[in-house]
């Protein structure tokens, strides 16, 4: 699959079938003598690229990495949910990096092109139609600089970093050069030209170990071991509330039914469980379900115990969780605890949803029950608002809408991969070392 987006989409889903994207160079950080940071790039086409930018600039300023506003072609084919829908309508409702004021007149303008000609708003998109979207100042997202990206393991066949959160792996929505690709090159930790294939996804928001491959044949290798969950996963969360609650209540629960098996009576006067929660074993529990996408603008995911009639077709999806830290004493049962996951399934935002199900959100996970917060080692950062065009062309961008605040990451860390030939581990974060009150 080779990942190519139209600008601004924030669903997550998107990011799900890449398996291959190679990122143009970008050019080294370099220090200023004010704590800034910039550099140019020269025109550079590497392999699997879809168009090439003349120059790119970026710099560092109070700890965020920003990109310069540069033009770009957003390119992609037609979705099956958008054949016979008009291209107004798709761009309006499922892309949010512009208004529809502004698709309208782009498309009118000629900026949006079908197969290559100039099309209508009300053009009636067909399967296999090409889009292309001409972004004049195109602007990316701010993401947080913590320095070089960390090397976890390195081989003849992969690459093993430490992802942190705010960026993603490769290009997407309003990230291109603030990709962990990308920076893995600016870097230097990959040559400008070397194959790099990214073989499993690791959302923005969260962080930790992101697996690589450096040739087509261990990408596939890798890939299907993920596809056939075959690689052993251990997530670090943080959630609201005191996690042991539910461990208590599961093995309570377990044994109370076993009795009452044995004699025969059933168990009803128990406190319930969240639906397709069962115990593995005592301080272990399991989650068993579904997860749906029922919104793709925003990327929005739900959890059903039985399998949903209807909408989007529903994947099936299972976790484990333990109990890794309990929240401070002081702080009882308002406090957050940090608890160790086990997907055995890879689904878009799995272990948010589920453990939105199970009644303790990721404690600052503010798009599954948690709160939108400004944590001083996830704080909140600009979100850029694209600027548009008016009628003769020039930029128009509105300062207060530019000044939206948004996560740069949340309490979830990819700690541990488990291959069939081989374990990879990396630090654990700041923020699962203690667990504190809100």
């Amino acid at each position: 699959f080779i990942f190519l987006v139209l600008g601004g989409r924030i669903c997550s889903k998107a990011q799900a079938g890449c398996h291959q994207f190679i990122a143009k160079l970008m050019p080294k950080r370099k220090a200023g003598g004010n704590g800034e940071a910039a550099a140019k790039k020269n025109r550079h086409e590497g392999p699997g690229l879809v168009t090439s930018l003349d120059s790119i600039s970026y710099s560092i300023q109070g700890g965020l990495r920003h990109v310069e506003p540069y033009d770009f072609d957003f390119t992609t084919h037609v979705k099956q949910r958008w054949i016979g829908r008009t291209l107004l309508e798709v761009f309006s409702k499922e892309f949010i990096a512009y208004s529809p004021d502004y698709y309208q007149a782009s498309i009118e303008a000629g900026r949006v092109t079908v197969n290559g000609k100039s099309v209508t708003p009300g053009h009636i998109l067909k399967d296999g139609e090409r889009i292309v979207h001409r972004a004049v100042r195109c602007r990316e997202n701010p993401v947080l600089d913590r320095g070089s990206i960390r090397v976890v393991a390195e081989t003849k066949e992969l690459l093993v970093v430490s992802k942190p959160s705010s960026l993603p792996i490769h290009p997407c929505g309003s990230y291109r050069y603030n990709s962990l690709i990308a920076l893995l090159r600016a870097q230097g930790t990959v040559e400008p030209q070397a194959e790099l294939h990214t073989t499993h996804r690791l959302d923005r928001l969260t962080s930790g170990l992101v697996i690589f491959a450096k040739t087509k044949e261990a990408a596939r290798r890798i890939g299907a071991w993920f596809q056939g969950s075959e690689i052993r996963k251990t997530y670090l969360a943080r959630v609201r509330g005191n996690f042991r609650e539910l461990l208590d209540r599961a093995t309570e629960a377990s044994s109370a039914t076993a009795r009452a098996n044995e004699k025969g009576e059933g168990s009803d006067a128990l406190s319930p469980l969240p639906a397709g929660v069962s115990l593995v074993r005592p301080g272990r529990i399991r989650l068993d379900g579904f997860i749906q996408c029922v919104d793709h603008k925003v990327g929005k995911y739900i959890f059903a115990a039985e399998r949903p009639v209807t909408g989007e077709e529903a994947k099936d999806a299972a976790t484990e969780f333990e109990l890794e830290r309990e929240p401070d004493e002081e702080a009882g049962n308002e406090g957050e605890s940090v608890v160790r996951c086990f997907p055995f399934s890879g689904r878009t935002h799995q272990i948010r949803v589920h453990l939105l199900h199970l009644g303790f959100p990721i404690a600052n996970d503010s798009c599954y029950g948690g709160d939108l917060r400004d944590d001083p080692s996830l704080p909140l950062i600009p979100h850029v608002h694209q600027a548009h065009s008016g009628t003769d062309g020039c930029e128009i961008l509105d300062q207060a809408a530019n000044m939206t605040m948004h996560p740069s990451g949340i309490f979830l860390h990819a700690l541990t991969y488990k291959l069939p030939d081989d374990e990879y581990t990396c630090e654990t974060p700041s923020w699962a070392q203690c667990a504190c009150g809100g």
